[in-house]
C-alpha cells in the first residue's frame, strides 16, 4: 500500500477547504494531532504561523456529503424532508467558535492571574527589601548619633583642658615677669652699690 501524501498547511486552509471557521479549524486541527491522524508544527517563534501536516486526499476532499440516492420514479419516491447538513454544520462551527472563545478566554485569564501572582510576590519582596533598609538606616543613625556624641563630649574634655593650660601658662609668664623684675631690682642695687664704692677714694675704702 502506498504511503498517503502528507502537505502542511495553515489554519485558514483548512477553514475554506472544510467550509468552518478559522477557530473551528484551529480546534479540529487539535483534535485530529491529538489522535494521532495530523500533525502541528509551530514556527520558530510565537509570532509565526502554525502549520498543519495531513494527508492531501483529506484536505481535497474537504468536508463528508451526504451520498446521493440512486434515481427512481418520482411516482415511488416517498417525500423526504430538506437535507439539515448546512444547519448542522453551522451549528456544530458556532459550537466550535464557542468552545474557541472559552479556552482562549481561559488562557487570558490564566495569565492574568500569573501577572497577578507575579506583581505580589514582586510587592512583597519590595516591602521585604524596604523593610531590612529601613532597619538598616535606623542603626546606622543609631551609631551616628552614638558617634557625635562622644566626639562632643571628647571636644568639650579638649577645651576644657585647653583652658586649663592657658591659664596655667598665663600665670606662669606672670610669675616669670615678677621674679625678672625683682632680680633687674636686685641687680640695679648691687650696680648702684658697686658704682658707690668706686666713688670713694682708697683709704676711705680700706677703713670701710
Amino acid at each position: 500500500m502506498a504511503a498517503a501524501e502528507l502537505i502542511q498547511v495553515t489554519y485558514r486552509e483548512i477553514a475554506e477547504s472544510f467550509g468552518i471557521g478559522i477557530e473551528g479549524a484551529r480546534i479540529k486541527a487539535k483534535r485530529r494531532a491529538a489522535k494521532g491522524e495530523w500533525r502541528l508544527i509551530p514556527g520558530n517563534h510565537p509570532q509565526d504561523i502554525v502549520r498543519v501536516e495531513m494527508p492531501a486526499e483529506e484536505l481535497r476532499a474537504g468536508p463528508i456529503k451526504p451520498q446521493r440516492s440512486p434515481p427512481n420514479n418520482p411516482a415511488d419516491r416517498d417525500p423526504t424532508l430538506p437535507p439539515q447538513h448546512e444547519t448542522q454544520r453551522k451549528d456544530t462551527n458556532d459550537l466550535e467558535a464557542l468552545v474557541a472563545v472559552i479556552s482562549q478566554l481561559t488562557l487570558q485569564s490564566q495569565a492574568m492571574t500569573d501577572r497577578l501572582i507575579e506583581a505580589e510576590r514582586t510587592r512583597a519582596e519590595a516591602q521585604r527589601d524596604t523593610a531590612i533598609a529601613q532597619t538598616e538606616l535606623r542603626a546606622i543613625e543609631e551609631r551616628l548619633a552614638t558617634l557625635q556624641e562622644q566626639h562632643l563630649t571628647e571636644l568639650m574634655d579638649l577645651r576644657e583642658r585647653m583652658a586649663a593650660e592657658t591659664d596655667q601658662a598665663g600665670r606662669t609668664v606672670e610669675d616669670a615677669k615678677v621674679r625678672e623684675r625683682e632680680l633687674q631690682a636686685r641687680l640695679d642695687e648691687a650696680e648702684g652699690s658697686l658704682a658707690a664704692m668706686h666713688a670713694r677714694s682708697w683709704w676711705r675704702r680700706l677703713v670701710g
